[in-house]
């Protein structure tokens, strides 16, 4: 094994690249000599760009270059760059407190209180406060375990919800899992089901997504109703799951949504076998698809709701919000975050959730997102590289194929996410084949704003489909 060779072979890239620009060059090349080149960067682009400043949905390179920003820090910064009422804020609460521990403040009750009130549910809640999704997640696992004395949690292939020593078992990716030794997070009680995936459902229903998403719901059923698993003993009464733990849209494995029978599917399984359910809308809420959380488009209420991301801003901030008496019973002291629920963070949060009702925001995303499916099946009906793709609101990701077997388009989609970034739009390729794209604007776009997006990527995907021979089908 040779050591260092991943950095050393992205410096040599980095170096003699012919199309990366001075600035970004060497930004790229203080990087590798610098921070580990195990972050995600050089998953996303051949040659990433240094980002230096943003403003609403466009972001500019450390060589002035304009990007359309598909991307928003993974769905962070849904209201956009730099906001003057944010900047207000953070300099208004910094001079008066910034941070004072695990403590209460104003602003920390203030956020508690709102987030008990717009999240999905009448019951009485309560709220755990974070820094990141993964913490929440990570709470998450903590407090359903104690909650209901069961070990075991069902996730799903494809999920993604952290990457801490805890979180780890719930994120299928193996590329991620290799780093881990021995092997915890493959070990931690984690029972890992399909999501419904239509357009490559296992259970052989990839024309009709009602029945891809009850399949999947009833495979998990029939396992619980019988007694030769880790998770149940339905004859016997035995029930070990403490939690259904699952993205009420897919995020990281493409951006997928699938019919809305999936969630209202496991809200009747887990209130027949005893077991929480658990929303993880670190991606999906914060008005992404038009409405405030992704599962109101089902009518489904979890028991606990996680949330991040959007919510800070731009600054770290997460959430947990669940049913009152699963947080009742834990005693002082049983966890402490130096920074969790710091001050400045939840007048950030709260200033964020205030745009969002004064701008009317869950309404324009939803005007936009009218125009983005028209605009999106127009382009799919011109593209034969274009398999299936999932939109609602501006969430939006687009499979690409080679031909009517479905042969992912894994090199063509590599070289399409490259051919984005040099004509200005920022995308990330993910994908259970690596042949996808998420397209993830801020949610305060408008419609002239998604004809600019498609237009950069019709130009794009036409100059693929020349380049690998993509031919139209029949």
């Amino acid at each position: 094994m040779v050591a260092n060779q991943p950095c050393k072979d992205l410096l040599e890239r980095v170096r003699t690249g012919e199309s990366i620009t001075p600035n970004n060059r060497k930004g790229l090349e203080d990087f590798l000599n610098y921070e580990t080149p195990g972050s995600c960067l050089f998953t996303k682009w051949t040659y990433p760009p240094i980002i230096e400043r943003g403003k609403n949905n466009k972001v500019w390179d450390v060589d002035g270059r304009e990007y359309i920003d598909c991307i928003t820090g993974m769905s962070s910064m849904n209201i956009g760059h730099a906001d003057p009422r944010v900047a207000e804020v953070l300099k208004t609460q910094y001079m008066k407190l910034s941070h004072w521990f695990d403590f209460p403040t104003p602003e920390r009750l203030k956020l508690a209180r709102r987030l008990c009130e717009i999240t999905p549910g009448d019951f009485p809640k309560k709220v755990w406060l974070g820094l990141s999704g993964a913490d929440g997640l990570d709470a998450v696992l903590r407090l359903v375990r104690y909650h209901t004395k069961k070990t075991q949690i069902i996730s799903f292939l494809g999920g993604y919800h952290g990457q801490n020593i805890g979180t780890m078992g719930l994120t299928t990716k193996a590329g991620m899992h290799r780093w881990y030794n021995p092997v915890p997070p493959a070990d931690h009680g984690i029972n890992r089901f399909p999501y419904p995936y239509t357009y490559r459902d296992i259970y052989g229903n990839d024309s009709d997504p009602e029945k891809c998403a009850r399949a999947c719901v009833e495979a998990i059923d029939k396992i619980l109703c019988g007694c030769e698993n880790t998770m149940a003993n339905y004859p016997a009464g035995i029930n070990n799951v403490a939690a259904i733990i699952v993205e009420p849209l897919q995020c990281s494995a493409g951006y997928i949504r699938p019919h809305d029978e999936f969630l209202r599917g496991l809200r009747r399984l887990a209130d027949k076998h005893g077991i929480l359910l658990v929303f993880d809308e670190i991606q999906s809420g914060m008005g992404r698809t038009g409405t405030m959380w992704g599962c109101e488009h089902s009518g489904v209420v979890p028991d606990i709701i996680v949330v991040g991301k959007a919510l800070g801003g731009g600054v770290p901030m997460s959430a947990v919000v669940g049913r009152a008496e699963i947080f009742d019973d834990l005693a002082p002291g049983m966890s402490s975050n130096t920074y969790a629920g710091y001050a400045l963070g939840c007048a950030v949060a709260n200033k964020v959730l205030d745009i969002i009702e004064e701008d009317k925001l869950l309404e324009r995303c939803r005007k936009t997102g009218k125009h983005m499916e028209k605009v999106a099946k127009e382009y799919a009906g011109r593209h034969p590289l274009v398999g299936t793709y999932d939109q609602v609101g501006v969430f939006l990701g687009i499979e690409y194929v080679r031909d009517e077997k479905k042969t992912p388009a894994l090199e063509e989609t590599i070289a399409l996410c490259d051919a984005l970034m040099d004509a200005g739009l920022l995308a990330q390729r993910n994908g259970y084949y690596g042949n996808r794209m998420s397209f993830l604007p801020t949610i305060t776009i408008y419609e002239k704003d998604v004809d600019e997006m498609f237009a950069v990527i019709d130009k794009a995907t036409t100059e693929i489909e020349k380049r690998f021979n993509i031919a139209a089908r029949a």
